[in-house]
């Protein structure tokens, strides 16, 4: 584990919000976030991921069902955070930075904002075969988990793609959350109407983008097929033009779909600019939710 990036993960947050706010995921945003307090809610049926401390076994016993209790708690929140994994996350952005590096930092910026609010998160990624969970919880061990446990499975081969996450999200997870995912070009093109739509019911949702490095430009590496672009491709003015109208139209749709759904969306393309990034999207999400 690069111990560099939990440093700079509590530096960078720290010297931000001391001039901006400290109480950023303050509030309880658009849903009715639910966390443990002496206010009780109401019952429903147990579902993965949920904490065992919470389950009522007198009235589970009574229905023959596991139930758990649920609390109302105005000033903690679930958030699950979705990291995009796989060789893709090993290229450059357009800036010339390592995707790899500003993909890990923007996860443990927000995980490290939740850990500090006292909130229960929870990493849900590709990796390998499978899907790789871990449960809600908060603390520092935690935080220090979450990051290297995603810093890990970035450049590991996965047969599954952000589509499977999100529509294993859609299917599996009953409690309210507020969801952040970070992804790149190509994960974004998983987030339809009809899963944001499904995503959005209970849930609060966050896309952050990891710029990706354009196909064209003086010197382009394929991290798939682990080869340089060839010269007459890269160097084409026509296809150049192709590219940058094609990412554009890719960008505003993105920007309408997630306008649409009320989803907070942004794009980092260096780290000089990622905390002030996630503080802004944080922000504008929570004040077109008032």
């Amino acid at each position: 584990m690069d111990y560099d990036f939990l440093s700079r993960i509590r530096t960078g947050i720290t010297l931000y919000t001391k001039k901006k706010t400290s109480n950023l995921l303050d509030g309880s945003f658009r849903s009715i976030f639910r966390g443990r307090s002496l206010d009780f809610d109401d019952l429903r049926e147990y579902s993965y991921g949920d904490n065992v401390r919470d389950i009522d076994w007198k009235a589970s016993s009574k229905t023959g069902k596991t139930l758990i209790r649920r609390y109302i708690a105005e000033r903690k929140h679930n958030i699950l955070l979705i990291g995009d994994s796989g060789s893709k996350m090993v290229a450059d952005t357009d800036a010339g930075e390592a995707k790899e590096r500003l993909a890990v930092m923007t996860l443990g910026s927000i995980a490290y904002l939740a850990n500090r609010h006292g909130d229960d998160f929870a990493l849900l990624m590709n990796r390998g075969a499978g899907l790789d969970f871990s449960f809600f919880k908060s603390g520092e061990v935690h935080f220090e988990r979450v990051v290297r446990r995603y810093e890990s499975s970035i450049g590991m081969k996965t047969e599954r793609d952000m589509g499977d996450i999100l529509y294993y999200v859609a299917e599996n997870f009953r409690r309210r959350m507020l969801i952040f995912v970070v992804t790149d070009m190509a994960g974004e093109a998983h987030f339809t109407d009809k899963m944001m739509r499904e995503l959005t019911v209970q849930n609060d949702l966050m896309v952050l983008s990891i710029a990706d490095a354009y196909l064209t430009g003086d010197l382009v590496y394929d991290v798939d097929r682990r080869d340089y672009e060839a010269e007459f491709l890269r160097r084409s003015k026509n296809l150049g033009q192709l590219e940058h109208e094609e990412r554009e139209k890719r960008h505003n749709d993105m920007l309408e779909l997630c306008k649409r759904y009320d989803v907070g969306y942004t794009t980092i393309h260096k780290e000089s600019e990622l905390i002030e990034k996630i503080v802004e999207m944080i922000e504008q999400h929570k004040e077109s939710g008032k």
